[in-house]
């Protein structure tokens, strides 16, 4: 299980427990303006992640406040494309969460607004690895959102951004941080997400354990 003081000892990195799944609904409110309200999750769907894979749910403290969340469940690598809901069980993972799985999964990461720019979602990739670590997985999956779309919907497509994304053409605020952070890109998912500035599209990325592990 985690718990360490991060950045001087400003904020607390730790496990979530169900204790923290209203703070945790509240960070996921503010995160995510645009995302339809069904791919939204609350207190109920963070309660029930704590109860199936609780090494995975982690939470950030500032003076005892929660500002910042990190949701996952365990799983193999994905052979097929699918949707946010269908990936995650319609948000509650029980049923997608293996527990002989070899990879972690990532479906959610939030930042407060007000806490954002300071290194925070960086701080919880690192301590999702640590969990990989400990628990002998290859390491994580995200589906990161081209959250940054919204600036060029009306000049080039979703896929034009994606590949100016790929080729460092462009930048994204949550794509940019993730590849910087270690994640490597695999290939965009269309259709993957309910949210228009988004352009309904998310990139399926991996940061392995081993920096020399290569996808076959």
């Amino acid at each position: 299980m985690i718990s360490k003081s991060i950045l001087n000892g400003d904020f607390l990195v730790r496990n979530a427990t169900v204790y923290d799944a209203m703070a945790m609904e509240y960070v996921q409110s503010q995160c995510y303006p645009t995302l339809h309200a069904s791919e939204i999750l609350n207190h109920a769907h963070f309660e029930n992640h704590v109860k199936v894979f609780p090494e995975g749910q982690l939470v950030i403290e500032k003076d005892g406040e929660v500002i910042a969340s990190a949701s996952t469940f365990r799983c193999f690598f994905p052979e097929h494309d699918s949707t946010f809901l269908e990936e995650t069980d319609n948000l509650w993972i029980t049923k997608v969460q293996m527990p002989e799985g070899d990879w972690m999964y990532g479906i959610d990461m939030g930042v407060l607004p007000e806490y954002r720019g300071l290194g925070l979602s960086r701080e919880l990739y690192l301590a999702r690895h640590e969990v990989c670590k400990k628990l002998g997985l290859k390491g994580q999956i995200i589906a990161g959102m081209t959250i940054g779309y919204g600036r060029y919907k009306d000049k080039i497509s979703i896929e034009e951004y994606c590949y100016g994304l790929e080729i460092r053409k462009y930048t994204d605020p949550t794509i940019t941080p993730q590849m910087k952070a270690g994640f490597r890109w695999i290939r965009p998912m269309y259709n993957y997400i309910n949210d228009p500035e988004a352009g309904f599209a998310s990139i399926l990325m991996y940061y392995p354990v081993d920096e020399n592990y290569k996808l076959t």
